[in-house]
């Protein structure tokens, strides 16, 4: 897990009116408890956060009341603090809860465009880090309502934070933890890629919701058997009843590595849940 990126982020950019209040709410299912929880407002209109091209202000705590957010003291991290000019991020150090939720509330201003996006990580090293008093959260733009049309639920994607090397011939077993949402149930697909980097070696991919993860189990719900540089996969029925998902990746090939001799396959892996599209490429049916 530790090589991996965990990252939610909103399906659509949200084109607010002014003063407009909306809440972004990561699911979590505790997969990244005592992990820093880095949250970031990307402004499509307004790069530099100059107040007067219209900001978000945004509140983010662990979701104990999903209507309102009355109570600054609920709020874990916001980029709207007292003297301060507001930022596009702030950072959650050691998340605890299961739902990570964000409250966002657009300037006075008109064509406001943003997205939210949530990456969790493992923290600094404690010993090196020198932990700085919280400064006091403005509560000018509080309380915040939420309507219902205005709660949005991020999705999840995976990346490798660096790429992987594989010997030709030999496998590598990816577990992706995620988290099933009762409001996405049935509307949500999970694809998986693995990229090689040097275009000389090619992958296969076989995805499992149960181990032993191995070519030709029966736990396979799902593969790729055609061995590729850029081999994806589509998983159409993933999030309803499992909160994890392996997915073996098999080396064919690579570049030759003049000490030994052997083959080494160097390789880019990414994840993501998607909401349905009317038209997708359709997996090719396990044997079993």
């Amino acid at each position: 897990k530790e090589q991996l990126s965990f990252t939610y982020t909103a399906p659509d950019t949200t084109l607010a009116m002014p003063g407009q209040q909306d809440l972004f709410i990561a699911s979590t299912c505790n997969h990244f408890k005592g992990q820093d929880a880095e949250v970031t407002v990307v402004l499509s209109n307004n790069p530099a956060w100059t107040v007067e091209d219209g900001v978000v202000y945004f509140y983010v705590t662990d979701g104990q009341d999903k209507a309102s957010l009355n109570d600054s003291k609920k709020v874990l991290c916001s980029n709207n603090e007292d003297g301060e000019a507001p930022t596009a991020r702030c950072t959650v150090p050691n998340f605890c809860g299961t739902e990570l939720y964000v409250y966002t509330r657009a300037g006075d201003v008109y064509g406001i465009a943003y997205s939210v996006t949530v990456e969790f990580h493992q923290p600094c090293n404690s010993s090196k880090v020198i932990k700085e008093k919280r400064k006091k959260i403005n509560t000018m733009h509080f309380p915040i309502h939420v309507k219902d049309e205005c709660v949005h639920h991020l999705i999840q994607s995976v990346s490798l934070r660096a790429p992987l090397e594989l010997l030709s011939m030999t496998s590598a077993l990816m577990t992706i933890p995620f988290c099933p949402n009762a409001e996405q149930e049935n509307l949500l697909s999970l694809d998986t890629s693995v990229l090689s980097l040097s275009g000389l070696s090619a992958y296969t991919q076989y995805a499992c919701f149960d181990t032993p993860c191995q070519v030709d189990s029966r736990n396979v719900i799902a593969s790729n058997p055609e061995m590729r540089p850029l081999n994806s996969l589509r998983l159409e029925s993933m999030c309803d009843k499992h909160d994890s998902i392996t997915v073996l990746v098999h080396c064919w090939g690579g570049e030759q590595d003049h000490k030994n001799g052997d083959y080494v396959g160097k390789f880019h892996f990414a994840a993501g849940v998607n909401m349905k599209s009317p038209t997708r490429a359709v997996a090719k049916n396990p044997m079993f």
